[in-house]
């Protein structure tokens, strides 16, 4: 039998979906380690990622989280700072209900910013090298094994990414 979802089970997923997110940005921006970070917390073993050539991708492809954490090591290694900024989180969650089934996939939306530095003669990330937005759709798992060990249970295992305008410095 599906459980029930309640207001408070509800307001948990919306945390830790967003949460996941978040922690894939950090990780982006190096400030939590890369590979177990994506690994481990924020994608499920086997991904489908569409990114576009432009940036990282080689259009739709499946993988594991692993051959992508590896893919972006090494990534931003060009820029001394990097900021990944993600807003307007939408997560297409059912109300909550005693006639609605606890989810266990959720679909998200939500505008993503990047923003790439070079250290000036002062040392200091002040040049700006390249910034850019779009916005991510996510489809995302809950785990249940993970969510048996007391841990957030929603990781991301279909990940598109629009880019929507680039800037580059002029020369």
């Amino acid at each position: 039998m599906a459980e029930q979802y309640d207001v408070t089970t509800y307001l948990l997923d919306k945390e830790n979906i967003r949460d996941t997110i978040l922690r894939m940005m950090f990780a982006y921006d190096h400030r939590l380690p890369l590979i177990p970070t994506l690994v481990n917390q924020v994608y499920t073993p086997s991904i489908t990622i569409n990114y576009p050539r432009r940036l990282i991708g080689n259009g739709k492809e499946e993988m594991t989280s692993q051959t992508w954490a590896e893919r972006l090591e090494h990534f931003h290694d060009g820029f001394d700072s990097t900021e990944h900024v993600i807003q307007n989180l939408l997560a297409h969650l059912p109300q909550p209900s005693l006639t609605t089934t606890r989810p266990e996939t959720c679909k998200v939306n939500a505008y993503a910013h990047g923003l790439f530095y070079r250290n000036d003669e002062e040392g200091l990330p002040r040049v700006m090298a390249r910034r850019q937005a779009g916005y991510y759709d996510l489809e995302m798992v809950r785990v249940k094994e993970i969510e048996e060990r007391g841990e957030n249970p929603w990781r991301i295992k279909v990940q598109n990414v629009v880019l929507d305008w680039q800037d580059l410095p002029s020369a």
